[in-house]
């Protein structure tokens, strides 16, 4: 029988105890320097049923988003200006546990699609520079015919083509500058986008062949991702169901594929990629085994979450 690798308190307190060394000699750990890690994120809908609140969910990202900033790395991230979203998290974040030396170095770059970057005031870019966070402010795509000067609402099937199509275009633009990406819990119905937002950015990342890593924790959309690479094919990836969810959104996908030679969407073919993609070359791809990727599926531990993240990184990223 195959023996298991278990997270021992020893695995655990190498960790801590590289960070308690960077705090108290300020000695810089570049165990991810000069690396892009993104963060894909959102509100589970799951989540109270699981047992959790979104105070846990934040506690969560803190943790990782310490361990991610002491290590070197620059957080990525794609968000919108809610004030309690977790643009605004991140960016706090990041001025807390940035090194004390180094407060002029970017170290959160937050990407804004059209035409959420329009209504970035220069307040938030002044508060954004002053913790070390760098906006990206991805323009629409071409060939539109729009007024980049004017905000749209997300109303009518033009203007969710609009957003739909600008979304699209930042997650291209952020995947391509992303060297990582860690997902947990994610919003499965009602987005503003071609599909809910985490599954586009991980179907982007797994095409990359990049490492990624899936805490299933929160359920939501990460979770789904989870159950098709495993070879199942949820109902929450259908169009019949995310149409039960959004009675205006069978509509909108007959009008964007309408108007979309490629790249329309597809549920099917999304479930397809995810169950020929396997568990394997997730592994594969992300420094830990199928083991270990089970146990980052399932564990409900911070501790444990945070170790199995760490040490697919460091296998797979660190110089």
């Amino acid at each position: 029988m195959k023996k298991e690798n278990k997270v021992t308190n020893k695995d655990l307190d190498k960790f801590v105890a590289e960070e308690i060394k960077e705090k108290s000699n300020q000695k810089e750990i570049n165990l991810l320097k000069g690396r892009n890690i993104a963060v894909s994120i959102s509100d589970s809908p799951d989540i109270e049923n699981l047992g959790f609140s979104l105070e846990h969910q934040k506690n969560l990202i803190t943790e990782i988003t310490r361990f991610l900033i002491i290590h070197g790395s620059t957080l990525v991230y794609g968000g919108d200006l809610r004030q309690n979203g977790f643009t605004r998290l991140f960016s706090t974040l990041v001025h807390q546990y940035r090194p004390s030396k180094e407060i002029n170095k970017k170290f959160f770059e937050n990407y804004f699609s059209f035409p959420i970057h329009l209504k970035l005031s220069r307040t938030d870019v002044l508060e954004f520079k002053k913790n070390g966070v760098f906006p990206v402010l991805v323009d629409p795509p071409e060939g539109l015919g729009i007024d980049e000067t004017k905000f749209y609402d997300p109303v009518g099937n033009d203007n969710l083509f609009i957003w739909s199509e600008s979304l699209s275009k930042m997650r291209h633009e952020m995947q391509s500058n992303t060297d990582a990406r860690i997902f947990t819990g994610g919003s499965i119905s009602n987005f503003k986008g071609k599909y809910p937002g985490l599954l586009e950015e991980c179907l982007l990342a797994l095409e990359s062949n990049i490492p990624v890593y899936l805490t299933g924790i929160f359920g939501g959309i990460t979770m789904k991702i989870i159950e098709g690479l495993k070879g199942k094919k949820p109902q929450e990836l259908t169009l019949e169901w995310q149409s039960s969810q959004n009675k205006t959104y069978e509509d909108f996908v007959s009008y964007y594929n309408s108007k979309k030679s490629t790249d329309q969407i597809n549920y099917e073919q999304c479930t397809q990629f995810l169950n020929t993609f396997t568990l394997e070359r997730l592994s594969k791809n992300n420094g830990l085994t199928t083991e270990e990727n089970e146990r980052l599926f399932n564990s409900i531990h911070t501790s444990e979450i945070i170790f199995l993240i760490m040490k697919g990184l460091q296998n797979k990223l660190s110089k």
